[in-house]
């Protein structure tokens, strides 16, 4: 489980999208779009605006309709919850 502790920025729709930090100071990029959820995570150290989007893939799921792109926070947190851990998450976005 990848312990989440900094949400960096959330929100939008079509895509959803949510930019995160993990306790081993790795980034972590998250998105909603077209009914489908994938998380990457980043090397660590790498705390650059893209590391996480050029790192490895971490999650992938279906969780709604081919033209559906929004979520909230909330239903995100639920949907990755067997992989990420935001029990401690500080949100500063």
């Amino acid at each position: 489980m990848i312990k989440i502790t900094k949400i960096i920025n959330h929100g939008g729709f079509c895509p959803f999208q949510i930019d995160a930090l993990t306790n081993d100071d790795r980034m972590v990029y998250g998105r909603y779009r077209y009914g489908g959820i994938r998380v990457y995570i980043g090397e660590a150290g790498d705390l650059s605006e893209d590391a996480a989007l050029d790192g490895e893939l971490l999650f992938e799921a279906v969780a709604g309709g081919p033209l559906d792109g929004t979520m909230t926070l909330e239903e995100f947190k639920e949907q990755t919850k067997l992989t990420l851990d935001f029990s401690e998450a500080v949100d500063d976005s």
